[in-house]
């Protein structure tokens, strides 16, 4: 009888555990699609946004610790990578996966940051990307340390790692450099131009985390969680570009008129009229 009764309670605490796991994804999912469409107001977008990314990576966190319901398409997903697997595609995942590691993206954020500089001439967007990516990884490796979560096992690995394995860092860094880079270049480009350059980074973003899938590198949950938690790193760089330029152009406007002040003063009367 107490059998029967341990089973029960184990299966209606699991249930009750998917259904606040699902219940917080799915509040998460609408902060970040209502901050996405809400217009009046800058700081309450970027904070609905904000609150829905960072409450799917706790939710995420979370449940991979505790080995929850959302873990479960984990196995399956591993399962069917490594099943499909050929000679080609290995060399073609090895080496996406090499452009995309951390050293590599730690060298081309800083070449972008650099660059994206230099076109500006100012320092702040260049080092508006190197934060962000910065943050990016920072972020990811104390989450690493603190969930502790263990790879995929090491015989179904094509590529040999042995640390934590969520999120994935190179998700992280990758989705991190290309989202902050594109918002940045992205600022006077016409719209089509704009949702063209943000095309190429969500498509780089999943090509990386196909590749740590089929390397047996990573679970599922481990490449979501890099993408939400660099989208979150993303929109706290935007944040602060936006309030930059915002405070640099009412800077300029303030010494224009203060500039033109004199002028109008020091005008011959006969002029004024």
């Amino acid at each position: 009888m107490s059998t029967v009764r341990n089973v029960v309670t184990e299966v209606l605490t699991e249930s009750t555990t998917a259904e606040i796991a699902v219940a917080a994804i799915v509040v998460a999912a609408a902060l970040f699609a209502f901050g996405s469409i809400y217009r009046a107001s800058s700081v309450r977008s970027t904070a609905l946004r904000a609150s829905g990314l960072a409450l799917a990576l706790v939710t995420l966190s979370i449940q991979v610790y505790r080995n929850g319901w959302l873990t479960s398409f984990d196995g399956p997903v591993t399962d069917w990578m490594v099943d499909h697997r050929s000679g080609a595609l290995n060399q073609i995942a090895v080496a996406v996966t090499d452009l995309g590691s951390p050293v590599a993206t730690a060298l081309l954020g800083i070449t972008c940051g650099v660059l994206i500089s230099w076109r500006a001439r100012s320092v702040v967007p260049g080092l508006i990307v190197i934060g962000t990516v910065g943050g990016a990884a920072v972020a990811s490796t104390v989450i690493k340390a603190l969930v502790g979560r263990e790879r995929p096992p090491t015989n179904i690995q094509v590529l040999l790692e042995t640390g934590h394995s969520f999120p994935s860092g190179h998700v992280t860094g990758t989705a991190a450099l290309f989202g902050i880079a594109v918002l940045v270049v992205s600022v006077d480009r016409t719209p089509s131009v704009k949702r063209l350059l943000m095309l190429l980074a969500v498509t780089v973003t999943v090509v990386v985390a196909l590749t740590r899938l089929y390397l047996g590198a990573h679970w599922l949950t481990d490449v979501v969680a890099g993408a939400v938690l660099a989208t979150l790193a993303v929109t706290a760089g935007g944040a602060v570009f936006r309030f930059v330029g915002t405070h640099n152009q009412s800077e300029s406007t303030t010494a224009a008129v203060r500039s033109a002040e004199p002028s109008a003063l020091h005008e011959p009367q006969s002029a004024r009229y």
